[in-house]
Protein backbone atom coordinates (compact mmCIF):
# COMPACT_ATOMS: atom_id res chain seq x y z
CA UNK A 1 0.00 0.00 0.00
CA UNK A 2 1.23 3.49 -0.79
CA UNK A 3 0.12 6.48 1.21
CA UNK A 4 -0.05 9.90 -0.37
CA UNK A 5 3.49 11.12 -1.10
CA UNK A 6 5.58 12.37 -3.96
CA UNK A 7 7.68 9.21 -3.81
CA UNK A 8 6.46 6.60 -6.35
CA UNK A 9 7.06 3.65 -3.99
CA UNK A 10 4.78 1.63 -1.79
CA UNK A 11 5.34 1.89 1.96
CA UNK A 12 6.43 -1.73 2.23
CA UNK A 13 9.17 -1.09 -0.37
CA UNK A 14 10.34 2.00 1.51
CA UNK A 15 10.39 -0.10 4.68
CA UNK A 16 12.37 -2.79 2.90
CA UNK A 17 14.92 -0.30 1.56
CA UNK A 18 15.66 0.96 5.05
CA UNK A 19 16.14 -2.55 6.43
CA UNK A 20 19.06 -3.00 4.02
CA UNK A 21 21.04 -0.07 5.46
CA UNK A 22 24.52 -1.35 6.50
CA UNK A 23 24.99 1.08 9.41
CA UNK A 24 22.90 3.26 11.69
CA UNK A 25 24.48 6.32 10.08
CA UNK A 26 23.26 5.16 6.69
CA UNK A 27 19.80 4.59 8.14
CA UNK A 28 19.73 8.11 9.56
CA UNK A 29 20.72 9.56 6.21
CA UNK A 30 18.08 7.47 4.44
CA UNK A 31 15.35 8.64 6.82
CA UNK A 32 16.17 12.22 5.82
CA UNK A 33 15.83 11.49 2.09
CA UNK A 34 12.15 12.38 2.08
CA UNK A 35 9.08 12.70 4.23
CA UNK A 36 7.95 9.29 2.97
CA UNK A 37 11.01 7.57 4.45
CA UNK A 38 10.67 9.51 7.67
CA UNK A 39 6.98 8.64 8.01
CA UNK A 40 7.50 4.93 7.33
CA UNK A 41 10.29 4.80 9.91
CA UNK A 42 8.03 6.45 12.49
CA UNK A 43 5.52 3.65 11.91
CA UNK A 44 8.06 0.79 12.22
CA UNK A 45 11.03 2.10 14.24
CA UNK A 46 11.70 -1.10 16.19
CA UNK A 47 11.69 -3.56 13.31
CA UNK A 48 13.72 -1.31 10.99
CA UNK A 49 16.29 -0.50 13.65
CA UNK A 50 16.64 -4.15 14.60
CA UNK A 51 17.08 -5.12 10.95
CA UNK A 52 19.95 -2.64 10.61
CA UNK A 53 21.44 -3.88 13.88
CA UNK A 54 21.33 -7.38 12.40
CA UNK A 55 23.14 -6.11 9.31
CA UNK A 56 25.89 -4.76 11.57
CA UNK A 57 26.21 -7.58 14.08
CA UNK A 58 24.81 -10.57 12.21
CA UNK A 59 22.83 -13.47 13.71
CA UNK A 60 24.74 -13.12 16.99
CA UNK A 61 22.71 -9.97 17.71
CA UNK A 62 20.83 -11.53 20.70
CA UNK A 63 24.16 -12.37 22.35
CA UNK A 64 25.58 -8.92 21.60
CA UNK A 65 22.52 -7.19 23.05
CA UNK A 66 22.65 -9.29 26.19
CA UNK A 67 26.33 -8.51 26.63
CA UNK A 68 25.81 -4.73 26.46
CA UNK A 69 22.50 -4.71 28.37
CA UNK A 70 23.38 -7.03 31.24
CA UNK A 71 22.88 -5.27 34.64
CA UNK A 72 26.47 -5.76 35.81
CA UNK A 73 26.13 -3.28 38.69
CA UNK A 74 23.44 -5.45 40.27
CA UNK A 75 25.83 -8.38 40.64
CA UNK A 76 28.84 -6.96 42.44
CA UNK A 77 30.88 -9.36 44.57
CA UNK A 78 30.13 -7.60 47.85
CA UNK A 79 26.36 -7.79 47.19
CA UNK A 80 24.66 -10.81 48.77
CA UNK A 81 22.33 -11.05 45.76
CA UNK A 82 25.41 -11.67 43.61
CA UNK A 83 25.93 -14.96 45.42
CA UNK A 84 22.83 -16.35 43.71
CA UNK A 85 24.48 -18.08 40.75
CA UNK A 86 21.17 -18.97 39.12
CA UNK A 87 19.99 -15.37 39.22
CA UNK A 88 23.22 -14.24 37.58
CA UNK A 89 22.94 -16.88 34.86
CA UNK A 90 19.35 -16.11 33.93
CA UNK A 91 19.37 -12.32 34.23
CA UNK A 92 18.79 -10.38 31.00
CA UNK A 93 18.20 -13.40 28.74
CA UNK A 94 19.21 -13.47 25.10
CA UNK A 95 16.06 -11.88 23.72
CA UNK A 96 14.81 -12.81 20.27
CA UNK A 97 11.89 -10.38 20.32
CA UNK A 98 12.02 -6.92 18.74
CA UNK A 99 12.89 -4.26 21.32
CA UNK A 100 13.92 -0.61 21.26
CA UNK A 101 17.65 -0.14 20.68
CA UNK A 102 18.83 3.08 22.32
CA UNK A 103 21.28 5.55 20.82
CA UNK A 104 24.03 4.44 23.20
CA UNK A 105 23.38 0.80 22.40
CA UNK A 106 23.69 1.56 18.70
CA UNK A 107 27.11 3.08 19.24
CA UNK A 108 28.27 0.16 21.37
CA UNK A 109 26.92 -2.43 18.94
CA UNK A 110 28.90 -0.88 16.09
CA UNK A 111 32.09 -0.64 18.16
CA UNK A 112 31.78 -4.20 19.46
CA UNK A 113 31.00 -5.58 16.01
CA UNK A 114 34.14 -3.96 14.60
CA UNK A 115 36.27 -5.47 17.36
CA UNK A 116 34.69 -8.92 16.96
CA UNK A 117 35.20 -8.70 13.21
CA UNK A 118 38.91 -8.03 13.72
CA UNK A 119 39.17 -11.02 16.03
CA UNK A 120 37.41 -13.16 13.44
CA UNK A 121 40.00 -12.10 10.85
CA UNK A 122 42.75 -13.24 13.23
CA UNK A 123 40.95 -16.48 13.99
CA UNK A 124 40.50 -17.18 10.28
CA UNK A 125 44.16 -16.47 9.52
CA UNK A 126 45.41 -18.75 12.29
CA UNK A 127 42.80 -21.50 12.12
CA UNK A 128 40.99 -21.44 8.76
CA UNK A 129 43.26 -20.21 5.95
CA UNK A 130 46.80 -18.80 6.30
CA UNK A 131 46.59 -17.13 2.87
CA UNK A 132 44.15 -14.36 3.79
CA UNK A 133 44.14 -11.62 6.43
CA UNK A 134 40.40 -11.21 5.91
CA UNK A 135 38.07 -13.83 7.36
CA UNK A 136 37.19 -16.70 5.07
CA UNK A 137 34.77 -18.25 7.56
CA UNK A 138 31.46 -19.36 6.12
CA UNK A 139 28.33 -17.63 7.39
CA UNK A 140 27.63 -20.57 9.71
CA UNK A 141 31.21 -20.66 11.04
CA UNK A 142 31.19 -16.89 11.54
CA UNK A 143 27.95 -17.13 13.50
CA UNK A 144 29.39 -19.79 15.80
CA UNK A 145 32.53 -17.76 16.40
CA UNK A 146 30.81 -14.43 17.02
CA UNK A 147 28.11 -15.93 19.24
CA UNK A 148 30.83 -17.49 21.39
CA UNK A 149 32.86 -14.26 21.49
CA UNK A 150 29.92 -12.19 22.77
CA UNK A 151 29.19 -14.80 25.43
CA UNK A 152 32.82 -14.80 26.50
CA UNK A 153 32.73 -11.00 26.70
CA UNK A 154 29.69 -11.24 28.98
CA UNK A 155 31.49 -13.77 31.19
CA UNK A 156 34.67 -11.67 31.38
CA UNK A 157 32.76 -8.50 32.18
CA UNK A 158 30.96 -10.28 35.02
CA UNK A 159 34.19 -11.75 36.41
CA UNK A 160 36.75 -9.13 35.42
CA UNK A 161 39.76 -8.28 37.51
CA UNK A 162 38.29 -4.88 38.42
CA UNK A 163 35.03 -6.28 39.78
CA UNK A 164 36.92 -7.76 42.73
CA UNK A 165 38.52 -4.48 43.72
CA UNK A 166 42.23 -3.75 43.96
CA UNK A 167 44.16 -6.75 42.64
CA UNK A 168 46.93 -6.29 45.20
CA UNK A 169 44.42 -6.55 48.08
CA UNK A 170 42.63 -9.74 47.07
CA UNK A 171 44.13 -11.66 49.98
CA UNK A 172 41.80 -9.92 52.44
CA UNK A 173 39.50 -12.13 54.50
CA UNK A 174 36.64 -11.16 52.19
CA UNK A 175 38.14 -13.43 49.54
CA UNK A 176 38.63 -16.57 51.59
CA UNK A 177 38.32 -20.09 50.18
CA UNK A 178 34.54 -20.19 50.72
CA UNK A 179 34.09 -16.97 48.75
CA UNK A 180 36.29 -18.29 45.94
CA UNK A 181 34.17 -21.45 45.76
CA UNK A 182 31.01 -19.34 45.53
CA UNK A 183 32.56 -17.26 42.75
CA UNK A 184 33.48 -20.45 40.90
CA UNK A 185 29.89 -21.62 41.25
CA UNK A 186 28.79 -18.37 39.60
CA UNK A 187 31.32 -18.89 36.83
CA UNK A 188 29.95 -22.34 36.21
CA UNK A 189 26.32 -21.16 36.17
CA UNK A 190 26.80 -18.69 33.30
CA UNK A 191 28.05 -21.13 30.60
CA UNK A 192 25.92 -23.95 32.00
CA UNK A 193 22.91 -22.25 30.41
CA UNK A 194 24.15 -23.10 26.91
CA UNK A 195 23.45 -26.36 25.04
CA UNK A 196 26.32 -28.83 24.61
CA UNK A 197 27.27 -27.90 21.03
CA UNK A 198 27.33 -24.18 21.78
CA UNK A 199 29.28 -24.81 24.97
CA UNK A 200 31.94 -26.65 22.93
CA UNK A 201 32.07 -23.68 20.58
CA UNK A 202 32.68 -21.47 23.60
CA UNK A 203 35.46 -23.80 24.72
CA UNK A 204 36.95 -23.66 21.22
CA UNK A 205 37.14 -19.85 21.16
CA UNK A 206 38.60 -19.80 24.68
CA UNK A 207 41.33 -22.15 23.39
CA UNK A 208 42.00 -19.65 20.59
CA UNK A 209 42.39 -16.83 23.12
CA UNK A 210 44.65 -18.98 25.32
CA UNK A 211 46.88 -19.53 22.31
CA UNK A 212 47.30 -15.79 21.81
CA UNK A 213 48.17 -15.20 25.46
CA UNK A 214 50.53 -18.19 25.62
CA UNK A 215 52.40 -16.85 22.58
CA UNK A 216 52.98 -13.40 24.07
CA UNK A 217 54.00 -14.87 27.44
CA UNK A 218 56.51 -17.24 25.83
CA UNK A 219 58.35 -19.49 28.26
CA UNK A 220 56.54 -17.92 31.20
CA UNK A 221 53.30 -19.58 30.06
CA UNK A 222 54.95 -22.99 30.33
CA UNK A 223 56.17 -22.37 33.85
CA UNK A 224 52.83 -21.19 35.22
CA UNK A 225 49.49 -21.76 33.48
CA UNK A 226 47.77 -19.41 35.91
CA UNK A 227 49.39 -16.48 34.10
CA UNK A 228 47.31 -17.33 31.04
CA UNK A 229 44.22 -17.55 33.27
CA UNK A 230 44.84 -14.04 34.59
CA UNK A 231 45.12 -12.73 31.05
CA UNK A 232 41.94 -14.58 30.04
CA UNK A 233 40.12 -12.40 32.57
CA UNK A 234 40.88 -9.41 30.30
CA UNK A 235 38.55 -11.01 27.76
CA UNK A 236 38.49 -10.84 23.96
CA UNK A 237 39.52 -7.18 24.09
CA UNK A 238 42.65 -8.20 25.95
CA UNK A 239 43.36 -10.98 23.46
CA UNK A 240 43.12 -8.51 20.59
CA UNK A 241 45.50 -6.07 22.28
CA UNK A 242 47.97 -8.83 23.08
CA UNK A 243 47.89 -9.95 19.44
CA UNK A 244 48.39 -6.45 18.06
CA UNK A 245 51.05 -5.42 20.57
CA UNK A 246 52.70 -8.86 20.80
CA UNK A 247 53.05 -8.24 24.50
CA UNK A 248 51.01 -8.41 27.72
CA UNK A 249 52.66 -5.28 29.12
CA UNK A 250 49.89 -2.75 28.49
CA UNK A 251 47.31 -5.19 29.90
CA UNK A 252 49.32 -5.39 33.11
CA UNK A 253 49.50 -1.60 33.31
CA UNK A 254 45.79 -1.05 32.63
CA UNK A 255 44.50 -3.78 34.94
CA UNK A 256 46.96 -3.24 37.77
CA UNK A 257 48.58 -6.65 38.10
CA UNK A 258 52.12 -7.96 37.78
CA UNK A 259 52.16 -11.15 35.76
CA UNK A 260 55.61 -12.13 36.84
CA UNK A 261 55.26 -11.33 40.52
CA UNK A 262 54.89 -14.09 43.09
CA UNK A 263 51.31 -13.31 44.01
CA UNK A 264 48.95 -15.63 45.86
CA UNK A 265 46.05 -13.55 44.61
CA UNK A 266 46.21 -15.44 41.33
CA UNK A 267 44.28 -18.26 43.01
CA UNK A 268 41.09 -16.26 42.35
CA UNK A 269 41.72 -16.61 38.62
CA UNK A 270 43.27 -20.09 38.50
CA UNK A 271 41.15 -22.24 36.18
CA UNK A 272 39.24 -19.14 35.08
CA UNK A 273 37.47 -21.05 32.31
CA UNK A 274 38.94 -24.53 32.84
CA UNK A 275 37.23 -25.16 36.20
CA UNK A 276 33.72 -24.16 35.02
CA UNK A 277 34.13 -26.28 31.88
CA UNK A 278 35.36 -29.26 33.89
CA UNK A 279 32.48 -29.01 36.34
CA UNK A 280 29.94 -28.79 33.53
CA UNK A 281 31.40 -31.80 31.69
CA UNK A 282 31.17 -33.77 34.93
CA UNK A 283 27.65 -32.62 35.81
CA UNK A 284 26.35 -33.43 32.32
CA UNK A 285 28.35 -36.65 32.00
CA UNK A 286 29.99 -35.32 28.81
CA UNK A 287 33.38 -36.58 27.63
CA UNK A 288 35.63 -33.50 27.90
CA UNK A 289 37.61 -32.23 24.91
CA UNK A 290 41.19 -33.43 24.63
CA UNK A 291 44.03 -31.08 25.42
CA UNK A 292 45.41 -31.41 21.90
CA UNK A 293 42.09 -30.72 20.16
CA UNK A 294 42.58 -27.75 17.80
CA UNK A 295 40.74 -24.49 18.59
CA UNK A 296 38.89 -24.86 15.30
CA UNK A 297 37.28 -28.22 16.02
CA UNK A 298 33.80 -27.05 17.02
CA UNK A 299 33.75 -23.81 15.03
CA UNK A 300 34.95 -24.73 11.55
CA UNK A 301 33.53 -27.25 9.13
CA UNK A 302 36.66 -27.17 6.98
CA UNK A 303 40.27 -25.97 7.31
CA UNK A 304 42.16 -24.92 4.19
CA UNK A 305 45.73 -26.17 3.89
CA UNK A 306 45.83 -28.03 7.18
CA UNK A 307 48.22 -30.65 5.75
CA UNK A 308 50.35 -28.37 3.56
CA UNK A 309 54.14 -28.56 3.68
CA UNK A 310 56.94 -26.05 3.18
CA UNK A 311 57.43 -25.30 -0.51
CA UNK A 312 61.22 -25.75 -0.15
CA UNK A 313 62.03 -28.39 2.44
CA UNK A 314 58.64 -30.18 2.53
CA UNK A 315 58.48 -29.91 6.31
CA UNK A 316 54.90 -30.22 7.59
CA UNK A 317 53.45 -26.97 8.81
CA UNK A 318 49.86 -26.49 7.76
CA UNK A 319 48.49 -23.19 9.04
CA UNK A 320 51.79 -22.35 10.75
CA UNK A 321 53.56 -21.96 7.41
CA UNK A 322 54.44 -18.39 6.45
CA UNK A 323 52.80 -16.56 3.56
CA UNK A 324 52.45 -12.84 2.73
CA UNK A 325 49.30 -12.78 4.88
CA UNK A 326 51.19 -13.68 8.07
CA UNK A 327 54.78 -12.52 7.48
CA UNK A 328 54.32 -10.00 10.28
CA UNK A 329 53.98 -12.89 12.76
CA UNK A 330 57.56 -14.05 12.15
CA UNK A 331 58.29 -12.10 15.33
CA UNK A 332 62.01 -11.55 14.96
CA UNK A 333 64.14 -8.44 15.28
CA UNK A 334 65.35 -7.42 11.79
CA UNK A 335 68.79 -6.94 13.38
CA UNK A 336 68.97 -10.69 13.97
CA UNK A 337 68.63 -11.26 10.23
CA UNK A 338 71.96 -9.64 9.37
CA UNK A 339 74.57 -12.06 8.06
CA UNK A 340 77.50 -13.38 10.08
CA UNK A 341 79.07 -10.87 12.46
CA UNK A 342 77.40 -7.79 10.98
CA UNK A 343 74.97 -7.60 13.88
CA UNK A 344 77.93 -6.95 16.23
CA UNK A 345 79.36 -4.11 14.13
CA UNK A 346 78.01 -0.81 15.47
CA UNK A 347 78.91 1.06 12.25
CA UNK A 348 76.41 -1.28 10.57
CA UNK A 349 73.77 -1.76 13.27
CA UNK A 350 73.25 1.94 14.03
CA UNK A 351 72.11 2.97 10.53
CA UNK A 352 70.40 -0.39 10.03
CA UNK A 353 68.26 0.07 13.13
CA UNK A 354 67.18 3.48 11.89
CA UNK A 355 66.17 2.11 8.49
CA UNK A 356 64.15 -0.78 9.94
CA UNK A 357 62.43 0.95 12.86
CA UNK A 358 59.16 1.15 10.91
CA UNK A 359 58.98 -2.59 10.30
CA UNK A 360 56.88 -3.29 13.37
CA UNK A 361 53.91 -2.04 11.38
CA UNK A 362 52.39 -5.10 9.59
CA UNK A 363 51.89 -3.46 6.16
CA UNK A 364 55.49 -2.21 6.25
CA UNK A 365 57.05 -5.60 6.95
CA UNK A 366 54.95 -7.19 4.19
CA UNK A 367 56.23 -4.64 1.67
CA UNK A 368 59.79 -5.08 2.98
CA UNK A 369 59.83 -8.87 2.61
CA UNK A 370 58.26 -8.52 -0.84
CA UNK A 371 61.14 -6.21 -1.77
CA UNK A 372 63.65 -8.76 -0.52
CA UNK A 373 62.17 -11.33 -2.88
CA UNK A 374 62.93 -8.98 -5.79
CA UNK A 375 66.61 -8.99 -4.83
CA UNK A 376 67.15 -12.69 -5.53
CA UNK A 377 70.48 -13.14 -7.28
CA UNK A 378 71.96 -16.36 -5.94
CA UNK A 379 71.03 -19.53 -7.86
CA UNK A 380 70.50 -21.09 -4.42
CA UNK A 381 67.15 -19.31 -4.33
CA UNK A 382 65.91 -19.92 -7.86
CA UNK A 383 62.26 -20.85 -7.67
CA UNK A 384 61.66 -19.20 -4.30
CA UNK A 385 58.51 -17.12 -4.86
CA UNK A 386 56.94 -14.65 -2.47
CA UNK A 387 53.51 -16.25 -2.84
CA UNK A 388 54.73 -19.68 -1.69
CA UNK A 389 54.49 -21.11 1.82
CA UNK A 390 57.61 -21.47 3.97
CA UNK A 391 58.46 -22.97 7.33
CA UNK A 392 60.15 -20.66 9.82
CA UNK A 393 63.61 -22.11 9.12
CA UNK A 394 63.39 -21.67 5.33
CA UNK A 395 61.93 -18.16 5.49
CA UNK A 396 64.61 -17.12 7.99
CA UNK A 397 67.30 -18.62 5.75
CA UNK A 398 66.02 -16.60 2.80
CA UNK A 399 65.83 -13.37 4.78
CA UNK A 400 69.32 -13.73 6.20
CA UNK A 401 70.68 -14.21 2.68
CA UNK A 402 69.05 -11.00 1.42
CA UNK A 403 68.71 -8.50 4.26
CA UNK A 404 72.36 -7.42 4.10
CA UNK A 405 72.08 -6.92 0.33
CA UNK A 406 68.91 -4.82 0.78
CA UNK A 407 70.70 -2.72 3.38
CA UNK A 408 73.68 -2.20 1.08
CA UNK A 409 71.47 -1.20 -1.87
CA UNK A 410 69.48 1.18 0.31
CA UNK A 411 72.61 2.92 1.58
CA UNK A 412 74.09 3.19 -1.90
CA UNK A 413 70.90 4.75 -3.26
CA UNK A 414 71.08 7.28 -0.41
CA UNK A 415 74.55 8.34 -1.57
CA UNK A 416 76.74 6.32 0.75
CA UNK A 417 80.28 5.78 -0.57
CA UNK A 418 81.56 2.51 0.90
CA UNK A 419 85.23 2.09 1.85
CA UNK A 420 87.32 -0.79 0.51
CA UNK A 421 85.80 -4.24 1.00
CA UNK A 422 87.14 -6.38 3.82
CA UNK A 423 88.45 -9.71 2.61
CA UNK A 424 86.36 -11.53 5.19
CA UNK A 425 83.14 -9.59 4.48
CA UNK A 426 80.23 -10.20 6.80
CA UNK A 427 82.09 -12.99 8.61
CA UNK A 428 84.96 -10.74 9.72
CA UNK A 429 85.59 -11.11 13.45
CA UNK A 430 87.76 -8.02 13.70
CA UNK A 431 84.79 -5.77 12.93
CA UNK A 432 83.20 -6.79 16.23
CA UNK A 433 85.96 -5.44 18.49
CA UNK A 434 88.08 -2.95 16.50
CA UNK A 435 86.17 0.21 15.73
CA UNK A 436 88.91 1.53 13.44
CA UNK A 437 88.71 -1.55 11.23
CA UNK A 438 84.90 -1.45 11.23
CA UNK A 439 84.97 2.18 10.09
CA UNK A 440 87.64 1.88 7.39
CA UNK A 441 86.47 -1.35 5.74
CA UNK A 442 83.20 -2.33 4.14
CA UNK A 443 81.75 -5.53 5.57
CA UNK A 444 78.53 -5.52 3.56
CA UNK A 445 80.06 -7.86 1.04
CA UNK A 446 80.60 -11.54 0.26
CA UNK A 447 83.74 -12.95 1.94
CA UNK A 448 86.62 -13.62 -0.48
CA UNK A 449 88.60 -15.37 2.20
CA UNK A 450 87.64 -17.66 5.05
CA UNK A 451 84.16 -19.05 5.58
CA UNK A 452 81.71 -17.85 2.93
CA UNK A 453 78.53 -19.38 4.42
Amino acid sequence: MRAYSSLPLDDDIVDRIMTFCPTFGTLQATILVSKAFYRVFQIHPKSITRAVAYNIVGPALPQALRMIRYPYDEYETDDSHALDATAMATACPEEQAVTIITAMEKIELQEESKMVGTLEDIYSLTNKDRMSRTSLLTSEESWRFRRAIYRIKLFCRLFSIQCYGNFEELDDDEFDDDMIQRIRAQRMAIPNEYPADELLQLYSVVAFMKGIFADVLGEAANSSSVLVDVLLATGPDGALRAWEERSPDSLQDDHGFGLFADNDNYKLFAGYFAIPFKNIWTARNITPPKDDDPPSKWILDQVNGANDTCSQCAAPGGLKLFTPANWDRLDTDPLNLLKGNLRQNTTVTTPFTGLTAHLYDPPAIEAWISELFTLRQSPDFDGWEAEDSYCRECLTKFLEAHVWRWFLDTRLKAGWAPPEDCWYGWNCRTQTHKLGHAQTKNHLCVPTRGDRT
